[in-house]
């Protein structure tokens, strides 16, 4: 067994439980030595070893709570048991992972008074920590990062912040034993880092604010289809506003087409508020979770790049899409050709079902589509001739890398604008010929 024991963030923070912990513990070792409370740990306990060594020669927090991890399962094997002291209640991201990997018992310390302003829920990270996972942030609740020990460290971390808080927030820095009122963007033109410097960022609520997250987005659509939310909204269904999804789709592509970045942030937003949409009304409705939408998404992700989470390599993109695709048939279960093509999306326009179609039948067909080509010109009526027609070009343009759909409609974009300025100029007579 391990066990974690909370330290405190001061000398003289030591409970008297964790001191006789400590005292009859065999094995025992701070995580720091340089924070106040690890110090007189150390001045007070002889026998317990400090890990600072490893925050040298680790740059990688994932590689560094891996090896402090090891250090103290090899205690544990050796001697059965050891003990684990971190600063504050003893709730940190090592003592989580030991939590994952055997039995613990946690002696709780004294939690920093600091943070006790930041009410019930708060998020807790050390800056090294923070700046290594980079996890998405929700400002909706408060956080309380620890460890800025310095002024490189904290010009990090304050750019990471700001992509979730405006420039000009206020936080609070803990700082040389004072606590700061100063602006996010001050964070790194501050004096006097160590180790016991903390910030603390209070709960950012309300529906308008300088910046949002993803948990607002969830919170805003939580709010429109409340029983006293948006009546519209409210009266939508998965069937009813399916279609809204492919307009949002197309408009994304429209943006990404035209290199328009503020429109492809527009859209792209609109398409994510479709899922989000979807995934409130499977929860209203009983049928899903948010959560087993990125389950699937997430697991999807790492089951079909074999080549990154698990023993294949791939030299180039084209290696990588084989290993992708073997996956996916894998996970699918594809019997057949014919079963791949048969779970196409029905709905798929027709131009680039037709090049996915050719891209399943070419890899069965080394001969090529000359044949189709040709028994084009003996259908039995036009319209079968003009349809095998186009196939043979979409299959034609997916053999050279183009997008039959995505030429088609640059085309079709070419085609209104010269008409208008044709139109303009009184030269229609013209148009058709210089087309």
């Amino acid at each position: 067994m391990i066990t974690v024991i909370g330290i405190g963030t001061e000398k003289g923070d030591l409970t008297q439980s964790a001191a006789q912990k400590i005292a009859t513990a065999k094995h025992a070792f701070v995580r720091s030595g340089k924070t106040k409370a690890g110090a007189a740990v150390l001045k007070e306990f002889a026998h317990v070893v400090p890990l600072d060594e490893y925050y040298e020669s680790e740059s990688d927090f994932t590689k560094l709570c891996e090896k402090i991890c090891s250090v103290l399962l090899n205690a544990e094997r050796e001697h059965s048991s050891a003990a684990y002291l971190t600063d504050g209640d003893g709730a940190d991201e090592i003592a989580a992972a030991l939590a994952q990997k055997t039995q613990t018992e946690i002696i709780r310390g004294v939690a920093p008074s600091r943070s006790r302003g930041l009410g019930a829920d708060f998020l807790r990270l050390s800056a090294t920590s923070a700046l290594a996972l980079r996890p998405c942030l929700d400002t909706s609740v408060a956080l309380h990062v620890t460890e800025i020990d310095d002024a490189y460290l904290a010009g990090d971390l304050k750019l990471w912040l700001m992509e979730y808080y405006g420039d000009e927030t206020e936080i609070t820095l803990y700082i040389k034993n004072a606590l700061r009122k100063i602006k996010l963007c001050e964070l790194d033109m501050q004096r006097g880092y160590d180790y016991s410097c903390e910030l603390y960022v209070a709960a950012q609520s309300g529906f308008y604010k300088q910046k949002y997250t993803f948990g607002d987005l969830c919170r805003i659509m939580d709010r429109l289809v409340a029983p006293d939310g948006c009546p519209w909204d409210k009266a939508q269904t998965h069937e009813s506003i399916r279609v809204n999804l492919i307009e949002e789709a197309y408009e994304a592509v429209d943006a990404i087409d035209g290199g328009d970045i503020d429109a492809m942030t527009e859209e792209i937003g609109d398409v994510l508020l479709q899922a989000v949409f979807h995934c409130n009304m499977g929860r209203r409705f009983g049928e899903f979770e948010l959560s087993d939408v990125l389950g699937t998404l997430c697991g999807k992700l790492v089951n079909r790049h074999t080549h990154i989470f698990g023993e294949n390599k791939a030299a180039n993109a084209d290696e990588a899409l084989g290993y992708w695709e073997a996956a996916k048939s894998e996970e699918k279960s594809y019997v057949s050709t014919a079963d791949k093509l048969n779970r196409l999306p029905q709905n798929f326009p027709s131009l680039l079902a037709a090049e996915k179609i050719y891209k399943k039948l070419a890899k069965v067909n080394a001969g090529g589509f000359d044949e189709l080509e040709k028994s084009a010109e003996t259908a039995p009526n036009s319209e079968e001739k003009y349809a095998k027609k186009l196939f043979v070009l979409a299959a034609k343009m997916a053999e050279e890398n183009f997008d039959a759909e995505v030429s088609l409609n640059k085309f079709l974009a070419k085609i209104k604008e010269n008409f208008e300025k044709a139109e303009q100029k009184n030269q229609i007579s013209d148009f058709f010929a210089k087309l």
